[in-house]
């Protein structure tokens, strides 16, 4: 399933895309990659594009000039924002890319955010009492995710990153995509979780020994023991394989009798 042909999300995929692989040590924040972005996008309509963003502005201003209410200078309310990204850019506007396009490449695990604290701003006034420092907003940079070094012994392959990048832009559904790599995660979990069952790194607990495949016919476990005092309890496990024996027997001899009985 593909994603309709109007739709701006693979251009706005690749433009995040080149900006991030082109400085894979650099950490961009969300207007950073706006500014990019317009920059990698400029073409023929770019002074088309210019002027009705000029002329946004020029209104934008006039909205925002301020006016006197009783005696205080007051800016009008609802004034609508300034649009810096052109008319037709794929980015469409930072609100899109902030709340649309990063969101989506961060839940495919292609980009990561991360959290970056600037020191407290300390007063410079000459007062003899010192203000405490004002604490800073964090800013929220991304990077790209690169593809893991450290070649893996699984079974199930691990996930290409190159390859979903091309999917994506091709213009395959994020949703589907998504899909597939839950899935796969979920496949080397499980896969890593039973190696270390097997070489005892890990133990399993009671749900785990229920569902397990190689769990031993005819015996309970301490969980379905728990009714049981400590005395019975102790010695249930040798009743039943004790009990599980005798009833082996007690099958194979019938099975042989009905074996003679047929000839």
């Amino acid at each position: 399933m593909s994603l309709p042909p109007t739709s701006t999300l693979p251009t706005a995929f690749k433009l995040v895309h080149t900006i991030l692989s082109a400085n894979p040590s650099t950490a961009f924040t969300t207007r950073e990659l706006v500014r990019e972005g317009i920059a990698l996008y400029a073409s023929s309509s770019s002074a088309e594009a210019t002027s009705s963003t000029s002329s946004a502005n020029a209104s934008t201003s006039t909205n925002a000039e301020s006016k006197k209410v009783k005696g205080k200078n007051v800016k009008e309310r609802n004034s609508p924002g300034v649009n810096v990204v052109p008319e037709g850019h794929p980015f469409v506007s930072t609100s899109f890319l902030k709340h649309r396009v990063l969101p989506i490449l961060q839940s495919q695990d292609l980009i990561r955010k991360s959290v970056h604290h600037t020191s407290p701003i300390t007063s410079t006034s000459s007062s003899s009492t010192q203000s405490p420092p004002v604490k800073s907003k964090p800013s929220f940079r991304w990077t790209l995710v690169s593809s893991p070094t450290t070649p893996s012994n699984l079974t199930t392959p691990a996930w290409s990153l190159p390859e979903h990048w091309n999917r994506l832009l091709s213009g395959e559904t994020p949703g589907r995509l998504h899909a597939e790599l839950t899935a796969n995660k979920s496949s080397r979990k499980s896969e890593e979780k039973e190696r270390a069952f097997d070489s005892g790194k890990l133990r399993r607990n009671e749900r785990e020994i229920w569902g397990w495949e190689g769990r031993e016919e005819g015996l309970t476990t301490r969980l379905e023991r728990l009714h049981l005092n400590k005395r019975r309890g102790g010695k249930r496990p040798e009743k039943e394989r004790r009990r599980r024996d005798q009833f082996g027997l007690l099958a194979g001899f019938e099975e042989g009798v009905n074996d003679r009985a047929t000839v």
